[in-house]
């Protein structure tokens, strides 16, 4: 019995444009981010969904919402499903960053699974957080196919662990776009990867690049 997750991360927020470390601050969708979930409303339209579910965030919840237009289902929210708590750092500007927490940021950069955030989460907290919600959302769902809009570091914990089996994965780990689509497939206690990435729905002008991210890029 094979259960199929749609792993989608969330639209273009300000913080993202702004280059800033969003963390769990919970700022506005942005204009690119409207128009991107107009068109992934579409591309979930003639799908199968038997759940959704979603971090609490604005711009995960939104998401959610633009699944689930053509669908009604109840949408689930999950804490397990956060972006990372960084704490002090949260909402600063990338470049401040590197300036204000070098240790944090080199590691980031380099070994994000090292990582502490200062008066927020460790890696491996927010690694062990992300991943008991996916198997709790896998154990609710058995053989179905569910929907899951969620947070690019959220995401990056998850293909560590399904495409290099622990945390340290982090440091090849794959960097997802707003609104790409990823499929994971649970079966019998393997989770495996059916696609990476898509962002087939949006034209170019709406594509935020997953550039490689450290702390003078993208933000999370």
């Amino acid at each position: 019995m094979v259960t199929t997750l749609y792993i989608v991360r969330h639209c273009q927020s300000a913080g993202n444009q702004g280059g800033r470390f969003q963390g769990q601050f919970d700022g506005p969708v942005n204009e690119m981010g409207e128009k991107q979930l107009e068109l992934l409303s579409l591309r979930f339209r003639n799908e199968r969904l038997d759940a959704v579910y979603s971090s609490p965030l604005k711009r995960a919840y939104q998401t959610a919402q633009a699944i689930n237009r053509f669908h009604g289902l109840p949408i689930q929210t999950l804490d397990g499903l956060l972006e990372i708590d960084v704490g002090e750092m949260e909402n600063k500007l990338l470049s401040d960053i590197a300036v204000k927490y070098p240790e944090v940021a080199k590691n980031w950069d380099s070994a994000p699974d090292l990582c502490r955030f200062p008066g927020g989460e460790t890696m491996v907290q927010v690694y062990r957080r992300i991943n008991r919600a996916i198997d709790q959302i896998v154990a609710e769902n058995p053989g179905k196919t569910v929907a899951v809009a969620t947070h690019g570091g959220v995401i990056r914990n998850l293909y560590a662990r399904v495409q290099y089996g622990s945390i340290e994965g982090l440091r090849k780990s794959a960097v997802f776009g707003n609104t790409s689509v990823s499929i994971l497939e649970a079966e019998e206690g393997t989770l495996r990867w059916k696609s990476i990435n898509d962002m087939s729905h949006l034209p170019e002008e709406l594509r935020h690049a997953p550039t490689q991210y450290n702390f003078h890029t993208q933000a999370v």
